[in-house]
């Protein structure tokens, strides 16, 4: 049997389990006592829920502790910690995706988005729980409906249940609840960034971008006039994202095939050092509707690279996108290495599929071997993977000159042709000129 070898004699002597619905994933966070623990204790979710999974951390006093490779056997996914001790205070922070489902999946253009969402009143364990309190926050304290579980309290735009005691392993009690959600439900369904590095001060950076609105498909068709006069009410519709640059950041741009797009703005935020940089969309994203665009931007080199004891040089810059409240279905980072890298090492700090190739741009050769490209793929990022990557290199100085004097010798090339070419030319009509005059004193 799959939990033949779990150890039943541990407990769950009281869970506080917060489920965050707010936006348009899912975070469930879990503070979990535990005792009888012998070295393992196992975390798991439904298969259906597992296969939604973006982010799952596990801490005990702010220190993560790292998760096995998933188990999956008879619909349930788990997920097992080592513990040196026999008590534990975990702490479980769990990310999902596409967990929320618009009820009814088509609405009008000024309708509210309703969106269901299912799960258990009781925390899901193979182990028997004494006492534990689900808190549920939601976007708005428009609820439609919830399963009720005494005790159970609704207030404002949060369900409280329980607390429940004496609750046995893997047991379950159907939780549902539909409500109104008008948060942009933005998602990027791709993400290709490309970071090139200059060792001649600057980190040129370009993102493309798929954007598309997940919530509730517009069932009627669009009217421009009627989204102009009624703009300021609460709608699932939106045209407009907030992006977080460097302060550093220059030669900003953000355009899409058709050319560029006036419709930003760039502040600088006082509070936090950084650049805010607000976007509209050529137009407003309904249920379904997506659209492309570019960002692309530069920083200098002292911002993100930095030389280390050792002589090797290290870049660093954030994993996740730019954007707030979104998260991103499918992405790809390129990072180009200046031509004569050597001994390159990455360092993510999440799962990736990573492959290497090399780029030829101008004044590369064979000879120098290119530049380095670094291809890093990943799948259902959130917010909570906003952590740095590190690509530390050996780079040799004097290889910095290598393009100057190819762009030198070109010239000199060109311009000893050229005087070659001019002298031949007038040597020649010095011959053709000696050639008449001997001819006409002849005659």
């Amino acid at each position: 049997l799959f939990f033949s070898s779990i150890n039943c004699q541990v407990i769950n002597t009281e869970v506080q389990r917060t489920i965050d619905l707010t936006g348009p994933i899912v975070k469930i966070t879990a503070d979990i006592k535990a005792t009888n623990i012998e070295k393992e204790y196992e975390i798991i979710f439904p298969d259906s829920q597992a296969k939604q999974l973006a982010y799952l951390t596990v801490t005990k006093k702010g220190k993560t502790i790292p998760t096995t490779a998933p188990v999956s056997a008879n619909n349930i996914t788990s997920f097992s910690i080592q513990l040196p001790d026999s008590t534990a205070a975990l702490k479980v922070v769990a990310v999902f995706t596409d967990l929320l489902t618009p009820y009814p999946s088509e609405i009008g253009q000024h309708d509210n988005q309703l969106v269901l969402f299912a799960n258990s009143h009781y925390f899901l364990s193979p182990y028997s729980t004494q006492s534990q309190k689900t808190t549920l926050k939601l976007s708005s304290s428009q609820i439609e409906s919830y399963t009720k579980l005494d005790p159970q309290n609704a207030r404002g735009s949060s369900i409280i249940f329980g607390p429940y005691k004496e609750i046995g392993p893997m047991e379950v009690s159907p939780l549902s609840v539909h409500y109104v959600n008008n948060k942009p439900f933005a998602k990027f369904s791709t993400l290709s960034r490309e970071v090139e590095v200059s060792h001649w001060g600057n980190i040129a950076v370009e993102e493309l971008y798929e954007l598309q609105h997940k919530g509730a498909k517009l069932k009627e068709g669009f009217s421009r006039f009627e989204y102009m006069m009624r703009r300021s009410s609460d709608s699932p519709a939106f045209r407009s994202l907030r992006a977080v640059l460097p302060i550093q950041a220059n030669n900003i741009y953000y355009r899409d095939q058709i050319g560029n797009i006036s419709t930003s703005d760039i502040k600088f935020d006082e509070s936090d050092g950084v650049l805010e940089l607000l976007i509209e969309t050529r137009f407003p994203l309904f249920g379904g509707w997506q659209t492309q665009f570019y960002l692309g931007y530069s920083i200098p080199t002292e911002v993100a690279l930095f030389t280390v004891e050792d002589g090797r040089y290290k870049l660093k810059f954030d994993y996740f996108t730019v954007f707030e409240d979104v998260w991103v279905e499918d992405m790809e980072t390129k990072i180009v290495l200046p031509e004569g890298c050597t001994d390159i090492q990455v360092n993510v700090p999440y799962a990736v599929e990573q492959t290497w190739s090399r780029r030829f741009t101008f004044l590369d050769s064979v000879l120098n071997g290119g530049r380095p490209v670094v291809t890093l793929k990943a799948k259902k990022l959130v917010p909570e993977h906003d952590e740095k990557i590190v690509v530390s290199y050996r780079f040799d100085k004097s290889k910095m000159i290598v393009e100057p004097v190819m762009i030198i010798a070109c010239y000199f090339l060109f311009f000893l042709l050229c005087t070659i070419i001019v002298r031949f030319d007038t040597t020649k009509a010095t011959v053709v000129g000696e050639k008449s005059d001997f001819v006409t004193d002849s005659k």
